[in-house]
């Protein structure tokens, strides 16, 4: 019910962003060209017949931006940093597009008046929406009681959440839990650190019937009950199935998996109206990914177009530095298990491991040459990775590769390692950038790269990729 109410909402603002986009754009030439300076040589029409490209643009980069996402909270700052980055976003997308249209040259002070009202319409709007809701729930209106059955992680998640979202109407009334009152509050969640509470237990599941029948005695009847339980307790569950039958309460399954470490991209799709959970996955395909490997072939072909002279004097001085040839293919593992032939800049002699089989670098060690060993230390020698990402074996972004003769060490050796292969492999990524490559700890690699992939976003990549310019490519683990 959440998630519909929340999707219904986000449709809803979106229909009106797009409505009040439309006005600030005619409210933003009336002011340039009306009000400022009267013009009679560009008429609204000139700008009217741009408005479905407009729509259009800013309806993408609306979406694109996150300003929908449920998880939104509702502080003033943070909506307005929302819209902020939305708008931004936008404006940055349509003046790209104005590049290639050369017939007509929009204003810049329009511009600058459209991005300054769609800002202030959209701020607007959301404000006025929330106080409204709030309002109407502080008079009662459509709020619906809830009533949670388990007070362990999930049900105090759940609670939490509802009480995230006070403008959705939801009104928890207690929770159910066969420990009795001695439940404590679970530590803080890191969706909401700022909500921390002791639930209040007021029965048992055994009781479930006897707590909704006292609670509609006093003019508070249960609409829905939540069913916070691990998926052992089907008895218990069935139960409150059978309690909720014979009253109008509807009953909802939240199964409690947290006592599972190792989740990943976890979620619910449907098979031929068959629920399933995905408790381990990669991230579902959508628009971003389609967005992500766009932006991997244009960076790719920018850096191999504009290091051209450089990639040229780096494999003169590898092939003259040593026999063999310019580049080395080495066998990584990259999205889903897959393996593929990475290649680099050749740094040792052809055939360094043939005595001594796949050796993890060490700081110290001297099977470089001396035109590889600083290629290994300013990391040119990863730069022909950049022809990995065109052919869509690695992204730029993501978690390191590795060789699977060590895969099939570490996998045993380190819980969730095989995780990090549900996201393509990466030139640069989140470990790497906070200094943990070469010769360090394995462990903190990995709960790096599991960070990444469960909090992964467009933005997160920029990140990391600006991260990845500013500290350098020269790092004292690399070797």
């Amino acid at each position: 019910m959440l998630r519909e109410r929340s999707l219904f909402l986000q449709r809803g603002l979106f229909l009106a962003d797009l409505a009040l986009i439309a006005v600030a754009w005619v409210v933003a030439y009336v002011i340039r060209f009306q009000v400022l300076t009267p013009v009679d040589s560009v008429p609204l029409s000139y700008y009217v017949q741009f408005l479905p490209f407009v729509a259009a643009i800013w309806g993408g980069a609306l979406l694109l931006s996150g300003l929908y996402q449920t998880r939104r909270a509702q502080r003033l700052t943070l909506v307005v940093w929302a819209v902020a980055r939305a708008v931004g976003l936008s404006l940055l997308v349509s003046l790209g597009a104005s590049f290639f249209y050369r017939e007509f040259s929009f204003s810049r002070l329009h511009m600058v008046f459209f991005a300054i009202l769609s800002s202030g319409f959209l701020v607007g709007l959301r404000l006025a929406i929330y106080a409204g809701l709030r309002r109407a729930r502080q008079k009662g209106a459509n709020v619906r009681r809830v009533l949670i059955a388990g007070a362990g992680k999930a049900g105090q998640r759940l609670s939490r959440a509802f009480r995230h979202y006070p403008w959705m109407g939801f009104e928890v009334v207690g929770f159910l839990d066969d420990r009795g009152t001695t439940v404590e509050a679970e530590p803080p969640d890191p969706f909401y650190p700022e909500q921390t509470f002791t639930p209040e237990v007021i029965g048992t599941l055994e009781e479930a019937g006897e707590v909704m029948d006292r609670l509609a005695s006093e003019n508070r009847p249960v609409d829905m009950v939540y069913a916070a339980l691990p998926l052992a307790a089907s008895r218990k569950i069935e139960g409150l199935a059978a309690e909720c039958s014979i009253r109008t309460a509807s009953l909802a399954l939240v199964p409690d998996l947290f006592h599972i470490e190792l989740l990943l991209n976890s979620r619910i799709s449907d098979v031929d109206g068959l629920p399933v959970i995905h408790l381990m996955d990669e991230a579902p395909f959508d628009i971003r990914t389609v967005v992500k490997r766009g932006l991997d072939i244009a960076f790719s072909g920018l850096v191999l177009l504009a290091l051209a002279p450089l990639l040229a004097g780096i494999a003169i001085a590898v092939k003259l530095s040593s026999p063999g040839p310019v580049f080395y293919r080495q066998r990584r593992m990259g999205l889903n298990g897959l393996t593929f032939d990475m290649l680099k800049f050749r740094s040792m002699p052809v055939n360094a491991e043939k005595a001594s089989g796949a050796v993890w670098a060490q700081p110290g060690e001297n099977r470089a040459t001396r035109v590889g060993a600083f290629l290994r230390k300013t990391s040119l020698d990863e730069l022909p990775q950049f022809f990995n990402v065109l052919r869509g074996d690695m992204s730029v972004v993501g978690p390191r590769p590795e060789r699977p003769v060590f895969i099939s060490e570490f996998r045993h050796r380190i819980p969730g390692y095989m995780l990090r292969h549900k996201a393509k492999a990466g030139i640069t990524g989140w470990a790497q950038v906070n200094g943990w490559r070469g010769d360090t700890s394995l462990e903190k690699r990995i709960e790096y790269d599991l960070y990444y992939i469960q909090n992964w976003s467009l933005a997160f990549d920029l990140k990391i990729m600006a991260m990845t310019v500013v500290k350098g490519f020269v790092n004292e683990n690399a070797y």
